[in-house]
């Protein structure tokens, strides 16, 4: 466990979830039309952390079968 949480991988566990966080909250606000309903913007934002949630997932599965470079 420790070999996983050194310092180069969390920070690229810090970057895939930036980059899915980003990614899904640009496509989100881009898409909708009144910013003045709180309701979608939590939508907005609890997609945006899953789809970081998930990208980190997706990083860790991949170490541990091998496909990391780290």
């Amino acid at each position: 466990m420790n070999k996983i949480l050194n310092d180069s991988f969390i920070g690229k566990i810090l970057k895939t979830f930036l980059e899915g966080f980003i990614a899904s909250l640009i496509i989100g606000i881009s898409t909708i039309e009144n910013y003045s309903d709180i309701n979608i913007i939590k939508t907005i934002m609890i997609g945006a952390v899953a789809m970081g949630i998930s990208a980190v997932l997706n990083l860790f599965q991949d170490y541990l079968n091998g496909k990391s470079n780290t």
